[in-house]
């Protein structure tokens, strides 16, 4: 998609430089006049930059963050809403799930981090926050 993208600008852009050309040194491209040539061209170059905006955003959403699923919540910090020991409630992304600790015995309130997931089970261990 991102190379069909790219194509697209690039063969704007080519037709707008020939045409622009063409029109500014006086030679008439298949009869056109000159005006209808700069007309062309510009229309061209507007393509070209609409296209280019669009390639940009595209190559832009390929580096966000997975918002969603298992990747989204491995590695998120949340907080334990009853006693982990092992097993307990913990929130993370404003959800609450089952979680099982994986360095024992969490108190109510305390940060986690979320380190893995099994089925619809959360594995966390506390956080420790960097000074």
């Amino acid at each position: 998609m991102h190379g069909a993208f790219a194509f697209v600008a690039g063969i704007c852009t080519t037709i707008a430089t020939l045409l622009l050309v063409l029109a500014l040194s006086g030679i008439t491209y298949y009869g056109m006049t000159p005006q209808t040539q700069l007309a062309l061209a510009i229309a061209a170059i507007i393509l070209a930059a609409i296209t280019l905006g669009l390639l940009y955003y595209a190559l832009k959403a390929r580096n966000l963050k997975i918002k969603t699923g298992k990747e989204a919540l491995i590695g998120s910090n949340g907080k334990a809403t009853t006693d982990l020991n092992p097993n307990g409630t913990v929130r993370v992304n404003g959800e609450f799930w089952e979680a099982t600790s994986k360095t024992g015995w969490i108190r109510m309130g305390e940060t986690v981090k979320v380190v893995g997931m099994e089925g619809m089970f959360l594995i966390v261990e506390t956080f420790e926050e960097k000074a």
